[in-house]
């Protein structure tokens, strides 16, 4: 999903590269809706994702996004997923035309998957005493914060619809439970994350870092 967002971002900066001698300004709003299509097509963790934004100041908007976690079973190792997250923003403009910005975004996402897969039984200090083939549910919750960089642009020279694509750096919290009839139970081999700081076997927790990428349609309300 991330190489999908890559080269939609990739393709916008050429937009926009061409898009220069527009007169009409794209920042020039107090209040929009937005939404995150490629979401939509996402085959892992597909979800449908809109949000607002309210500038105070041409220079400083609020908002935030949320999102629903759609059920699907696209790929034959992962089961269908439900859930939500919630992203609220704080957005700082530059530039004459105020089309460049940056964002302090914070994040949590809950997701609860079905999976049938190993489970450790009679686990002590994350130890199985033996595994057991069963269903049960792989519940995550995640805190995120992450500083964004980004730029709008006119769409199809809408003075309506906008487009802007960002990039970011963050750093995420991760906590894993599994849910199952029995007591005293582990996955196997749950923590396949990249980059982790610590040992999560004991806790079921651990950090990363993420590097946020994005595009979003926008529609301007006034």
């Amino acid at each position: 999903m991330k190489f999908i967002c890559l080269f939609c971002w990739i393709g916008m900066c050429v937009y926009t590269a061409g898009a220069q001698d527009q007169k009409k300004k794209a920042g020039n709003y107090q209040f929009a809706v937005r939404i995150s299509p490629l979401g939509l097509v996402d085959p892992v963790e597909t979800n449908f994702s809109a949000g607002v934004e309210k500038k105070l100041r041409p220079a400083f908007s609020v908002g935030g996004d949320a999102a629903i976690y759609i059920a699907r079973d696209v790929l034959a190792e992962r089961r269908p997923m439900s859930g939500f997250h919630l992203r609220p923003t704080v957005r700082w403009y530059s530039g004459k035309k105020m089309k460049g910005f940056t964002e302090l975004v914070l994040m949590y996402k809950h997701t609860v998957r079905k999976e049938n897969d190993w489970l450790g039984m009679d686990c002590v200090n994350g130890v199985p005493a033996y595994q057991k083939f069963t269903s049960y549910k792989n519940i995550r919750d995640v805190v995120d914060v992450s500083f964004r960089a980004g730029l709008q642009e006119q769409l199809f020279d809408s003075d309506k619809w906008m487009f802007e694509f960002y990039i970011g750096l963050g750093v995420r919290q991760k906590f894993h439970r599994i849910k199952y009839s029995e007591p005293n139970t582990c996955a196997v081999n749950e923590f396949n994350d990249f980059f982790p700081l610590f040992d999560p076997a004991a806790t079921g927790s651990y950090t990363t870092v993420t590097i946020p990428l994005g595009i979003r349609l926008v529609y301007i309300i006034k």
